[in-house]
């Protein structure tokens, strides 16, 4: 597969970069980027990127769009991606098992929340397991797909939508943010995400090298209701308990009337309902 033949600009105002002109900010010091594309517009980078995966591209390829037409995010969610947000996607190839997918959702996580600290001064939570919230709404969310060969992980598509310029929809702003709309400014989408790829290729080696545990604190520093009672949907049935935090695999750790549970996947809520 080739690239999608369509016009490749990144666009702040009345201004227009280049494609070289993204790579240099971040591209031309990096050892896992050397390959970017910048689309006015497309259905989904993650398309894109699982396709170039299974044509057997290497590490490091990053699709981004100034549109998506059909995004999602975890579990299929359709995911608003319109012009003035930052949406992209990365091809990556660890030494994982599958199981240990949740690590990555999570390393992404971190590197947007530094992104927000060390260039906006926001201090952001992080909403198990992969949405970014700012007074408690929805600014960034992440998903992780992958392809598994012998139990072993053979490559993944991590997709990264981030709020920053877009106008959000009327039914959305109970629930979502944009940066722009916290900082009463409009922000340079070129900085955010030449920022966000130093960060995160400084974690995902470290990674590599000695696992998740280095940043078990960080991860449970930003979590959203730490030591809340919440309500953790699976999909098949919801357990209710105390959030006690990420544990070094990746798993969120709740207390029930009965025991510990330490789950794999979900989507955390307040809870409503509340018997200690």
């Amino acid at each position: 597969m080739k690239f999608p033949s369509v016009n490749c600009v990144f666009v702040r105002s009345n201004r227009i970069y280049r494609e070289y002109e993204i790579k240099t900010n971040f591209i031309g010091q990096s050892s896992l980027y050397k390959t970017i594309r910048y689309y006015k517009k497309l259905e989904s980078t993650q398309i894109i990127v699982k396709e170039l995966a299974e044509e057997g591209f290497g590490e490091g390829i990053v699709v981004i769009a100034g549109k998506q037409t059909g995004s999602y995010g975890r579990n299929k969610k359709k995911w608003v991606s319109d012009i003035g947000g930052l949406w992209f996607s990365t091809l990556l190839k660890p030494m994982m098992y599958p199981n240990e997918i949740s690590k990555l959702m999570l390393l992404l996580g971190i590197a947007v929340g530094r992104v927000f600290e060390k260039r906006y001064k926001i201090s952001p939570e992080i909403r198990w397991p992969n949405d970014v919230l700012v007074f408690g709404k929805k600014v960034a969310g992440i998903v992780t797909e992958m392809s598994v060969k012998q139990n072993k992980i053979s490559w993944v598509a991590a997709g990264v939508g981030i709020n920053i310029n877009n106008r959000l929809p009327e039914y959305l702003e109970s629930v979502s943010i944009s940066l722009k709309g916290i900082l009463k400014k409009k922000v340079n989408a070129l900085e955010f995400i030449s920022t966000f790829f130093n960060e995160f290729e400084l974690l995902y080696f470290d990674f590599k090298k000695s696992g998740f545990g280095n940043f078990l604190k960080e991860y449970n520093d930003r979590l959203a209701y730490k030591n809340r009672y919440v309500d953790v949907d699976s999909g098949y049935y919801v357990i209710t308990g105390k959030n006690l935090g990420v544990d070094a695999s990746g798993r969120l750790v709740v207390k029930t009337k009965n025991e510990l549970e330490r789950i794999v996947s979900g989507s955390v809520r307040l809870a409503k309902n509340i018997e200690k």
